[in-house]
């Protein structure tokens, strides 16, 4: 309980399950009885303090790609499974952002560090005990449209705010990035194709492949 309450957290009967974040970015999942047959487990997934550069994921001539796609506004996608290092490596590209460019990031529980000075930082809300106040990861992407962010980068894509991303990387905001979990980068795209299919959006095919090709130029994948 001392954990997550100054997180704004609850963990009891009726909230049994919870993520959070800590001061320090690490990430601590509780989960208690009776969904924890055996007492409570508290697991915590910490926040990694030293500074990475590119040239600890790929050779020299990758991240000089890397860096001028950065530099030049490709729209990226960071792919790849649980562990892999997504946002690590997510973390380490933003640091070929310009420093007058204002950047917005989305997150579920923030972890991205941007050195950069104009940097706003926007994190989704859980429901409260009565069940109101939830804000998605899609209001949160539509909320920064009308921020005037040069750059919108998502921590994690993982449903329908994916097609929100889409269309900003598609009406002017270059350089966008995000990251999804899968584990090629045909499955990545494939997983788009799910993802704005779970937002109820009756588009056809052709036209939903369209709106990728036309957003996303380069998909990154990152293996553990």
């Amino acid at each position: 309980e001392r954990i997550v309450a100054p997180i704004g957290r609850r963990v009891d009967h009726r909230s049994p399950l919870v993520d959070g974040r800590l001061p320090d970015g690490s990430r601590v999942n509780v989960v208690i009885p009776p969904i924890a047959l055996d007492g409570p487990y508290v697991t915590i997934r910490r926040f990694v303090l030293t500074t990475h550069s590119l040239e600890a994921f790929a050779s020299p001539d990758i991240c000089g790609q890397v860096r001028d796609c950065v530099a030049e506004g490709a729209n990226m996608v960071v792919s790849g499974g649980t562990g892999a290092g997504k946002t690590t490596l997510l973390n380490c590209m933003t640091n070929y952002i310009d420093e007058d460019e204002r950047v917005i990031t989305c997150e579920d529980s923030a972890e991205l560090q941007l050195q950069q000075p104009h940097v706003v930082r926007l994190e989704t809300r859980p429901p409260n005990l009565e069940g109101e106040g939830t804000i998605t990861m899609t209001d949160l992407v539509k909320n920064c449209l009308r921020m005037r962010p040069e750059r919108i980068i998502v921590g994690e894509v993982r449903g329908p705010e994916v097609f929100d991303l889409l269309q900003a990387m598609n009406t002017g905001h270059d350089g966008s990035m995000g990251t999804i979990h899968a584990n090629s980068p045909r499955e990545c795209l494939s997983r788009m194709e799910s993802m704005i299919a779970m937002g109820g959006f009756s588009l056809p095919a052709k036209t939903v492949r369209e709106i990728i090709v036309g957003s996303v130029d380069i998909v990154i994948q990152a293996k553990r």
